[in-house]
């Protein structure tokens, strides 16, 4: 999976939204970009609907593991030469609380703050999606996170492919919070990737990398949504429109969605996602729940 990360030479976009001509070749049945998301799935039908609270339905390990794996594509092997080890499904790890699940880094006795060092969690539903391919045209998700604050954790949600024999490097992520060398927190970036991968038509992005609205996504939950369609995705945060980007789903495979917590890593193109402390852990991405709609 390539990521990309905001540079020490940051420019500000002339205007905080950009239309291009990009647009005008979307089909007519795509969202308005002036609509919230909520608007654009009013006329959609909710398909799955995972609440990790206490009381919901994928509120303990047993309901969790009916949907989700611990482990996607890449299956027990860490990308991006990062430092966590993620785990199966345990109690340390994956830690329920009244307010939702905890995906959490932890620095085990056999451990430490180096590679394969720190334990994590993550989750992949086991059901794949696309459109046009898993029975829809159209298809918005929703999960609402908490990000970590820690230096090194790399908190992240993401479609792939979900078999390794349709995979062609096709991607989409939203969001993904990292704090390195140049964003923390604070910053926001939605990357997708692959041989699909076309133009930006609507950007409401801070510079070219990330989106700053100056709100701390670790210090509470927030909505993170998307709309995919055949040519196009639609990636929101609580509700606003921020990156729209003209894109095909060209692996053969239909996508997973993953949520988890990356810490640390030696990739060159990663500067200074590197944990900092070990009285930072443990540290955690929250989930309380995911939404699935699809027309």
């Amino acid at each position: 999976m390539k990521k990309h990360y905001a540079g020490s030479s940051r420019k500000l976009f002339i205007g905080a939204m950009t239309l291009v001509a990009a647009a005008g070749s979307l089909s007519a049945q795509n969202p308005d970009p002036n609509q919230t998301f909520e608007q654009v799935v009013s006329g959609m039908q909710p398909i799955r609907w995972f609440d990790f609270r206490a009381g919901g339905n994928s509120s303990n390990l047993a309901a969790l593991s009916q949907n989700f794996s611990p482990y996607g594509i890449a299956g027990t092997n860490p990308t991006h030469q990062e430092w966590e080890a993620y785990q199966t499904f345990n109690p340390d790890n994956f830690r329920f609380y009244s307010d939702g699940l905890y995906l959490t880094a932890t620095l085990p006795w056999w451990g430490g703050m180096w590679p394969g060092g720190i334990a994590s969690g993550q989750i992949w539903m086991k059901e794949g999606f696309a459109p046009n391919m898993t029975g829809y045209n159209t298809y918005a998700i929703m999960i609402r996170m908490k990000a970590s604050p820690i230096k090194g954790a790399w908190s992240q949600s993401w479609l792939y492919s979900r078999d390794w024999w349709g995979n062609d490097g096709s991607e989409i992520d939203n969001p993904e919070v990292m704090n390195s060398a140049y964003q923390n927190q604070y910053d926001w970036t939605g990357y997708n990737h692959g041989p699909g991968d076309g133009g930006v038509f609507f950007d409401k992005r801070t510079n070219p990398w990330t989106w700053n609205p100056g709100v701390d996504f670790s210090a509470d939950y927030h909505n993170f949504e998307l709309v995919w369609t055949p040519n196009a995705t639609y990636k929101y945060v609580d509700g606003q429109l921020i990156l729209g980007q003209q894109f095909w789903w060209t692996a053969t495979s239909p996508a997973q969605l993953g949520v988890g917590l990356a810490v640390g890593s030696n990739e060159i193109d990663l500067p200074g996602l590197i944990p900092a402390s070990w009285g930072d852990f443990p540290s955690s991405v929250g989930v309380q729940y995911i939404t699935v709609w699809a027309k």
